[in-house]
Formats: C-alpha cells, sequence, structure tokens
C-alpha cells in the first residue's frame, strides 16, 4: 500500500505534493486524510484536487477523510463526481493511501 504523509502546511505545497502523488498511483481510489486542516484550507484543498484530478481520470476516486461533521456539510455541498466524503476517527497519524 502506498502512503503519503503531509507534513507541510503551506496550502500550494499540499496540493502540488498530493496531485504529484495521485498522478503516479494508479488506484481506483485514493484515500486523502486532509483532517489537520482547517474548515476553509480543507474545503478548498478537497474541491480544487478533485476537480483537477476529475479532469484528467474520471473513472478514479477520491475519499477524503476529514475531521468533523461540519467539514464534511461545507465540502458535500460543492460535491463532485469523483469525491467521497468521511469523518476520520480520532488517530496520530495523517496518510494518503490507494485502494485498489
Amino acid at each position: 500500500m502506498n502512503i503519503f504523509k503531509i507534513k507541510e502546511k503551506m496550502q500550494l505545497k499540499i496540493i502540488e505534493n498530493l496531485e504529484n502523488f495521485l498522478r503516479k498511483t494508479q488506484e481506483q481510489k485514493a484515500v486523502v486524510d486532509i483532517s489537520n486542516l482547517n474548515l476553509l484550507d480543507a474545503a478548498r484543498t478537497a474541491i480544487l484536487c478533485s476537480t483537477k484530478f476529475f479532469s484528467k481520470y474520471p473513472e478514479r476516486k477520491i475519499c477524503w477523510s476529514v475531521k468533523d461533521e461540519e467539514t464534511k456539510k461545507l465540502i458535500s455541498a460543492l460535491m463532485l463526481k469523483n469525491m467521497e466524503l468521511e469523518i476520520k476517527e480520532n488517530t496520530t497519524e495523517n496518510k494518503v493511501y490507494a485502494i485498489k
């Protein structure tokens, strides 16, 4: 299983690294943990990356793991075809991984 840890706090760097990871993986579904981001950064990251990713790989999906129901509701209002949302359980690791 491929794992990608998000360490950067800068939004543009996170998006760039995430796009590189998604481009390299050939899995049908990638799970991306953005639970450490605040509400606005999480929404911006999920919408921007899902939109870019869908334009290149319309058959693949991204499941965004968010920190709370409020974040899930905000992103759900702008939900795209290739997105899924889940509320992250309390763990200490933030990671991105791909599922076959």
